[in-house]
């Protein structure tokens, strides 16, 4: 199972530089220099396109990633707010959202992508993996999460087994309830716990990872980053609107005047729904099984009486 996980990742992986046209499809933002449009440990999900179809503009610019000419296996993340041709090609100056300056202008074909989406929190692990420098610690955390999910989910033979058989003999847990049940109560509470973050938390934690002045990340819920970008006055925003879709969210700024559109954002407020939801459905229909089986039992006990 886990060598199919493995085949599995890495073939959603080259699929995925398939699709989206571009080497690198998701990458994990490190410095600042996108405040407050993107913060520091997002994913961002890059689609490589030609270069004329780039937007430039200081307010309502695409945000591209590209390489940096002076050290070409470095990717930059910054504003394009404008581009020239130049001949057969294009030149581009761009920006971050959070530097008071310009960047160098740099030729297309250091030209990665555009960001088309963006998944705040997740990008802290690999940050913080990649400043310790060994991958196999990555490995582990995997291997254990698959690990807990399939104990979770799937019986083994001799749970099978035990319940046909001897469903009244069953192992419980102070006295009531199966350790699995156990399991699933503690999984709601921390989806709930999750759910009620991803709209108002905010915390911040020390990732060695991170290109910040001490290192440190705070990642918003949902409606905390709406409140953060609202109140983000560097840049001059004077004001945030929220907007929602199916599994993402948006947050466009009022700049100088003019509507900067955010980047679509995973919302992990309704995939905690969506997994509450499903993982008590999962039990509801467990037990439902367990009481027929229970209640088959007994008949068949009453009948041989």
């Amino acid at each position: 199972m886990i060598i199919l996980m493995v085949v599995l990742v890495f073939g959603f992986w080259y699929g995925t530089q398939l699709a989206l046209n571009t080497q690198y499809p998701a990458l994990a933002v490190v410095s600042e220099s996108m405040l407050p449009t993107l913060n520091v440990g997002d994913v961002i999900i890059v689609q490589g396109v030609p270069a004329a179809e780039i937007n430039a503009n200081y307010t309502t610019g695409d945000i591209i990633v590209y390489r940096d000419p002076s050290h070409p296996d470095e990717r930059i993340v910054h504003r394009a707010v404008a581009k020239v041709l130049k001949g057969n090609y294009y030149e581009f100056t761009t920006k971050g959202d959070n530097n008071v300056a310009a960047d160098r202008p740099f030729n297309e074909t250091y030209l990665v992508g555009k960001v088309i989406a963006r998944i705040p929190y997740v990008g802290n692990f690999p940050l913080f993996v990649n400043a310790l420098g060994n991958f196999y610690y990555f490995v582990i955390v995997i291997i254990i999460v698959i690990n807990i999910l399939l104990s979770l989910f799937f019986d083994s033979d001799e749970e099978k087994k035990s319940v046909n058989e001897e469903p009244h003999e069953k192992r419980k847990l102070f006295g009531k309830l199966d350790i699995k049940t156990v399991f699933f109560l503690i999984l709601d509470v921390l989806l709930i716990g999750f759910l009620i973050f991803s709209l108002f938390g905010v915390f911040t934690f020390w990732n060695p990872g991170a290109e910040t002045f001490s290192h440190e990340v705070t990642v918003r819920g949902m409606y905390s980053d709406l409140q953060y970008q609202a109140d983000y006055r560097y840049g001059y925003v004077s004001e945030a609107f929220l907007s929602q879709g199916f599994l993402t969210y948006q947050i466009d700024c009022l700049v100088n005047g003019a509507v900067r559109p955010g980047v679509p954002t995973f919302s992990w407020m309704q995939v905690s729904i969506l997994l509450l939801v499903f993982i008590n459905l999962w039990m509801a229909n467990k037990y439902l099984q367990l009481a027929k089986k229970l209640k088959q039992a007994l008949k068949l006990n009453s009948i041989y009486k």
